[in-house]
Parts: C-alpha cells; structure tokens; sequence
C-alpha cells in the first residue's frame, strides 16, 4: 500500500455507512465502525510521518501512473505528514468522544458519515500535489462541514449558520476556482511542482509551454486565492460565518471546525506563498502588508469579541479567528522563521483548541445551555472537566510551560524581527483573551449550578448538578497531557519537527525534484 491510501479510508468507510445504516439500527455498531475507520487512519499516518521525516525528499504518488502535470499526484513533504498525523489522531479522539455526547441522537450513521468525509477532504489537502485537487478536498470539506453544522436540523439556528457558512464557503471556492483558472491561462498547468519549476525557469520533463504576461497572472492569482483562503480560514474581513457555524454544530464538530478545518486554508496559503511561487519585490512586500494588517485586524477583533459573549462556544469561536490572525500574520513575515512559527501553531493550536471547545461540550452536555452565566458553578461538580478547561484556556493564552506558549513565542520572535509592533499585537491580544477567559472560568466555578433547560438548549439528557461521561473524560484527559507534555518537549519537537518540517517546506528545488524524478522513472517505464 502507499500512501495514497491514508485519505481513501476514511472515504470508504463514509461511503458504505449508510448503507449499512439502512439494515443496522445500533449506535454501539456506528460508534465501533466509526472508531476502526478513524483508527486505521491514524496508524497510517503516523507510518506516512515517519516515513516523510526519515527521507530526504518529499514522498509522492501519481494516481494511475499518469506522469504530472498530466496526472493527479500526492506529494507529502513533513510538513504535510506533521499536520496529517495531527489530524488524524484529533479525529480519532472526536470520534471516541462522540460515543457519550452524540448517546442521545438519532441519525448517527449520517453524522459519522459526514465526519469520516471531512477526515477525508482534510488528509487529502494536506496530502496533494495539485491545485486542481486540492479544490476538490476543499469541496469535500465544505459539503461535509455544512451538513455537519445542520445536523440539529431541528433547530433554526443550525440551518440558519449552514445556510450562511455554504453561501460564504462556496463563493471562497468559487474564487479559488477562478484564481486556477487564470494562473492555468498563462503557466498552462496546475501540478504544483511544475507551476514552482516554470516560476524559477526550471526544465520539467513532460509540460505545456508559458503563455502571457506570468507576473501578472500570479499577482492576480494570489489576489484572488488570498480572499478565498481568507473565508476559508474566518480572518477579516471573510470571519461572518464562523460565530454562528461553531456554537451551531456538535461540540465534537466545533473542535474539529476550529482546530482543523480552518488551518487548512492557512496551510494552502503556506505552500503557495513559500513553495510554489516564493515572490519577492514589489508582489511580495504588498502580500506581506495584506497578511500582517488583515492578520492584526483579526487578532484585534477576535480578543475584544471575546469580552462580550454571553455563548460558551461562541467565545472560543471568536477566540478562533485572534489565532488565525497570528498565523497570517506569522505567514506575512515571509521568513523560514515565520513559517516554522506557523506550522508548530497550527499544531498547538488544534490541540489545545479541540481540548478547550471538548471541554466546553461537556459543561454543556451537563447543564443542557451554552449561557455561560447560566452555567454558573456546574464546574464544582465536573473536576476533570474544569481543570481541562482552565489547562485549555490557560495554553491558548500562552502560559508556560504549556504547548502554545512555544509556538506563541516563536510567532512574536517571528514578528519583531520585522517591526516591534508586530509582537505589541500579540502580547496585547493575548492580555485581552486571558482576562476573556478567567471572567469565564470565574463564572463556571462559582454560584449556583443551572437547573436545567434554558435558552441555548442542547439536545441532550440534562444533568443539572454537574456530570461526567467516561469516553469524553477519557479524551480531555489524553488532550491534557498531550497540551503538558508537547509543551515540556517543545524545545526538542521544534528542533526535530517544526524547523525541519519549515525548512523542507521553503526548498522548492528538492519539491520540484521529487516531482521530476518520479516522472522521469515513468517515462523510463514506457509510461
């Protein structure tokens, strides 16, 4: 098996569930079926990571044999296998922790469904080599995430957010389409390899001639991509979707939106600006002005929001796009700094992030409301709970010695290489968020726990006094310690992974190579 292998998985097993669906009837058979998918993905990927750090170059496969740019092709270098890895396992802990809060549903089977397809579409744009393919990943996670956000459909609030998120996602694709489309008009391909070998003037064994003026189709290009990938990933002015998608859907499926879904616009953005077309002159000085003012701008509105929600899951939501503003900005810088900065964030922030919304869903599965002041002291009687939330809150602040305390850290050394500032943003928007979260934590802890149903109601068996499921208490748990003892090896993770992963990532020469080589061995073969 190679590693093309890793996406279909959890694709498959999302084709044939409901159909199995339509004779099995057991939650216990969709959770199981469900954790064995999301299982073997992990175990993949965790082989693929490996394999991607201990070669030289990045690892490839042609679909069918077919020679790029003719063919689809998978190309993983360690930075795709570092955030596929990441993926992977936070899926299998949403999945596990789906078993307690999803107990109470009906239609899992389309809901498991929905997951293993956005498991999919997310390994896949981490894992492609072509423009092309990786629009297609981004229509799989789109249509996966906008009924994954509908799934309460009884409720108008949850149609209302999916009706608002597709109208927003789709016209982001939309514009990402166009953007290949006239960067294809003038470098007459969309493998990502050959538009980096035409960029440097490098010779690729089997392509199309250039056409037109190609400074100014990739001007318009990133034009166009950035305010798709913008949307995408909820930083401003593309952020409208997100405060009303994350509190709308699942507590497992706001994790994952929030952790995830939105990094992968972020990590577009990193491979085209650092790969494939690394611009300098006047281009690249206007797409680092972009990415640092749009980026502050997100971090400014994010915190502050965050002072005045009333909606649990709607202030992590708002705490959301802050961080997405720090990784445009640690992608404005146009540094290897920045660069590593920004892979090892998305790490720690989907990590800490997943632990603090999974959290959250606990306090309200138990308390059957997202109001947090009707929420008031339920964390008395939920310890492993409360104490994963502060941890949570208290990384995402940049506490250490913490995970995100590193990359936060590395992101500002990143920052005021280029203006003092810049770092002045995120010590401030940090300040503001903390004191955002301990207002929270402080109501939580104390007062008199809700006594049942109330504005905000979840779908849930209500729980006034506080309770605690094994399975979700079981994976805040392994998040705690993950978001402990990622952040005490951070010195050894960085030096291992994140600068090697940034430095392989920035090296457009070994990504065109491994391209090249692979279809020089094709040609070889009579392909």
């Amino acid at each position: 098996m190679g590693i093309e292998i890793i996406p279909i998985v959890p694709l498959g097993f999302a084709f044939f569930l409901p159909f199995l669906g339509m004779f099995i009837r057991s939650k216990r058979f969709f959770n199981a079926y469900s954790l064995i998918a999301s299982g073997i993905t992990a175990y993949l990927s965790w082989g693929l990571m490996k394999m991607a750090y201990s070669s030289e170059e990045p690892l490839v496969y042609a679909f069918g044999n077919w020679i790029a740019p003719i063919g689809i092709v998978f190309e993983v270098d360690r930075m795709g296998a570092l955030l596929v890895f990441t993926s992977s396992v936070l899926f299998l802990l949403a999945i596990i922790y789906s078993f307690d809060y999803m107990r109470s549903e009906h239609g899992l089977q389309y809901y498991y469904t929905a997951l293993l397809g956005l498991e999919s579409g997310i390994l896949g744009a981490f894992m492609t080599g072509d423009a092309f393919n990786l629009f297609v990943m981004l229509e799989v996670i789109g249509a996966s995430s906008y009924s994954l956000v509908a799934f309460y459909r009884s409720r108008s609030e949850s149609i209302e957010a999916a009706f608002k998120y597709a109208i927003m996602g789709s016209t982001a694709t939309s514009l990402y389409f166009l953007s290949m489309g006239i960067v294809y008009s003038s470098l007459r391909t969309l493998n990502m390899a050959d538009l980096a070998a035409k960029f440097h003037s490098i010779e690729f064994p089997v392509t199309g001639s250039v056409d037109g003026d190609v400074g100014l189709a990739i001007a318009l290009f990133f034009a166009l991509a950035l305010a798709a990938f913008l949307v995408k990933s909820a930083n401003f002015p593309g952020h409208f979707w997100l405060p009303d998608a994350h509190p709308a859907a699942p507590s497992p499926v706001s994790a994952l939106l929030s952790g995830l879904v939105v990094a992968v616009a972020v990590y577009a953005v990193a491979r085209f600006l650092y790969t494939v077309f690394p611009v300098g002159g006047e281009l690249g000085k206007a797409i680092s002005s972009v990415l640092l003012l749009l980026g502050a701008s997100s971090a400014f509105l994010g915190s502050f929001m965050m002072l005045v929600q009333r909606d649990l899951k709607r202030l992590i939501a708002y705490s959301t796009i802050m961080h997405m503003g720090y990784l445009f900005m640690g992608l404005g810088v146009m540094s290897l700094t920045g660069l590593m900065a920004v892979i090892y964030h998305i790490v720690n922030h989907a990590i800490g992030k997943t632990l603090l919304f999974l959290a959250a869903g606990s306090f309200i599965h138990a308390a059957g409301t997202r109001n947090i002041e009707e929420m008031a002291g339920i964390g008395k009687n939920m310890p492993i709970t409360s104490a994963a939330f502060g941890i949570a809150t208290l990384a995402l602040v940049g506490i250490p010695p913490l995970n995100t305390f590193f990359s936060k850290m590395l992101i500002y050394d990143a920052l005021v290489e280029k203006s003092f500032w810049l770092g002045i943003v995120v010590i401030v928007t940090s300040a503001v968020a903390g004191w955002a979260y301990f207002q929270t934590f402080a109501t939580l802890w104390r007062g008199k726990a809700s006594e049942g149903h109330h504005e905000h109601n979840e779908e849930h068996e209500k729980h006034p006094h506080g309770h605690e499921e094994p399975y979700m208490a079981f994976v805040l748990v392994v998040l705690v310690l993950a978001v402990v003892i990622v952040g005490i090896l951070s010195p050894i993770l960085i030096d291992h992974f994140a600068y090697p992963a940034a430095e392989q990532a920035v090296d457009y020469n070994n990504y065109i190579g491994a391209i090249k080589r692979l279809a020089e061995s094709l040609l070889s073969d009579g392909h």
